[in-house]
């Protein structure tokens, strides 16, 4: 017996609401999910069908070979996709972090990026590259930290591309100590506001919710104060 059998045997719940729509949409889900691990879309996440020049050009790690499989979900179609890229939380020992990642960013962002613009996708893909928060200014050398830096939320970057964004623009700045901005601040509701905006999602409209509730797509402004406001400078 596989475990998909016991699970459906298990499935008391199932066998007595036959026709309840929210199991049902259970039941969908868990077929879309079969289909992708084991139907023909699982060879979507087959590398070897790649050249293997292809694969040293975005970088034979992890978050390079991430970005190949990224590149190749978006050409057949997939609406959403995400790169979890671990390893920046540099505590300890950050420049030596730093050695090993910051190679590995520039070489399978670029490939991506590049892959997408030649294949006549960058226009309607959006790349955001990102994290919560930035490293502290000041960097620690006493022991156990060893040039570690800790968590930093007031001033940080992030990276757009594609989607109809302008490239080659800097939105804002930060004083020469990198510890607070001085220009243009952004904020996420800025950001994230601009992105619903390109794809065509009104940013202050409601959230559709089965209760019925107001809730809004972003935050009002009382609920989170805004920055600059809406990223018109790259669209």
């Amino acid at each position: 017996m596989t475990r998909r059998d016991l699970l459906h045997r298990l499935d008391a719940l199932g066998k007595d609401l036959p026709e309840d729509p929210a199991l049902r949409q259970s039941d969908r889900c868990e077929e879309g999910a079969y289909a992708m691990m084991f139907g023909e879309a699982r060879n979507l996440f087959d590398l070897s069908k790649e050249s293997n020049e292809t694969r040293e050009r975005y970088g034979r790690n992890t978050f390079g070979q991430s970005c190949l499989t990224a590149r190749r979900l978006v050409e057949q179609g997939v609406p959403y996709v995400t790169i979890n890229y671990q390893g920046w939380d540099t505590h300890k020992n950050h420049f030596q972090t730093m050695q090993r990642r910051l190679p590995e960013m520039d070489r399978g962002m670029s490939a991506l990026l590049e892959d997408l613009a030649s294949r006549g996708l960058l226009d309607t893909t959006i790349v955001w590259w990102g994290g919560e928060f930035g490293r502290t200014p000041k960097i620690d050398w006493d022991a156990p930290w060893n040039g570690g830096r800790g968590h930093w939320g007031s001033c940080f970057c992030a990276l757009l591309a594609g989607g109809g964004f302008k490239g080659g623009r800097v939105v804002g700045a930060s004083d020469d100590r990198g510890m607070k901005v001085v220009e243009r601040p952004v904020h996420p509701r800025d950001l994230i506001g601009t992105i619903y905006e390109q794809l065509g999602i009104d940013p202050d409209g409601a959230m559709p919710n089965p209760l019925g509730m107001d809730v809004r797509v972003l935050p009002t402004a009382q609920e989170e104060p805004g920055g600059g406001g809406r990223l018109k400078e790259i669209v």
